[in-house]
């Protein structure tokens, strides 16, 4: 005879209390790094947020820096151009030129300290457009004063290489003695 023994299934019951217990952890983790994370990505943003703000106010204080510096110069060239117009004699035409040329600079000078960055480029950009012969004539003029202030100082420190002239010794614009073999 056989018999057959069944053993009856396991109470599922506490495996079910054990599932909806991880279940449950699982979607409190869930929920605890979500927070976590949506806490770290506004304290990111805030802290971007501030670093960007720093830099636009350090960019923004190095523009009037240099905004500073550059009508400063501006103003000292116009009154350069102004004494050495007023060196022709007060009425002449080389006088009124120079006075010109130094009020136009004073009012270049005035209306880059009036405005800001953004609006001074679109009037340069726009003046660019109307004038184009003057802007070319203009970057002419500076390549020119350019050149010739490095051909100035070529010059001056040119003048400081070569040595005095030895006797029975030939020197050569290269700085290199040549001996012609006499010898006292």
């Amino acid at each position: 005879m056989s018999v057959n023994k069944t053993t009856p299934p396991p109470s599922s019951t506490g495996q079910q209390h054990s599932d909806a217990t991880a279940s449950e952890m699982a979607s409190d983790a869930k929920s605890a790094a979500t927070s976590k994370a949506s806490d770290l990505k506004s304290k990111a943003k805030s802290e971007a947020s501030k670093l960007a703000d720093q830099a636009r106010s350090a960019a923004d204080e190095r523009v009037e820096d240099a905004k500073d510096y550059a009508t400063d110069n501006i103003e000292r060239t116009a009154e350069q151009i102004r004494d050495a117009g007023r060196q022709f004699g007060d009425d002449s035409y080389q006088a009124q030129a120079a006075d010109y040329l130094a009020s136009n600079l004073s009012q270049a000078a005035d209306m880059i300290r009036r405005q800001d960055l953004g609006s001074l480029a679109d009037d340069l950009t726009s003046f660019a457009r109307r004038n184009p012969a003057v802007v070319l004539g203009g970057a002419a003029l500076l390549g020119f004063a350019a050149a010739r202030m490095l051909k100035a100082s070529e010059r001056s420190t040119a003048d400081v290489r070569f040595e005095s002239p030895t006797a029975g010794v030939s020197n050569t614009p290269y700085d290199r003695q040549i001996d012609r073999g006499y010898r006292s």
